[in-house]
């Protein structure tokens, strides 16, 4: 019993030196975080600009789909909406239908 708790107090000891030393830094020092109502570039992909690898991210898509969205998306002339991923080749309806949800809800509650 005695060791095991010189153990989780020496984990935590070593976890507040790391903390400190590499910690994240206060929110006056990014970039976003000193005017009201700004902050930091948000995690949502954006399905008209983003990469595949952020695409990727989304719930059904993959890095192989990713990659189709972005080499089609040109192809469009328009710009790609959730609602409008199933006109790209190779992504059903159902997997629109999943980020359209997954995108409603990320919106912030009114």
């Amino acid at each position: 019993m005695r060791d095991s708790r010189h153990g989780f107090l020496l984990a935590l000891i070593v976890a507040i030196a790391a903390w400190r030393a590499f910690g994240l830094h206060p929110p006056q020092g990014l970039e976003g975080w000193t005017e009201p109502g700004t902050g930091p570039p948000t995690l949502i992909p954006d399905l008209a600009t983003d990469d595949s690898l952020r695409l990727s991210w989304l719930p059904g898509v993959g890095q192989y789909r990713a990659e189709q969205i972005v080499a089609e998306r040109p192809l469009l002339q328009l710009p790609l909406t959730p609602p409008r991923l199933a006109l790209i080749p190779g992504v059903g309806e159902h997997t629109a239908r999943q980020v359209t949800r997954w995108y409603d809800r990320q919106q912030p509650d009114p």
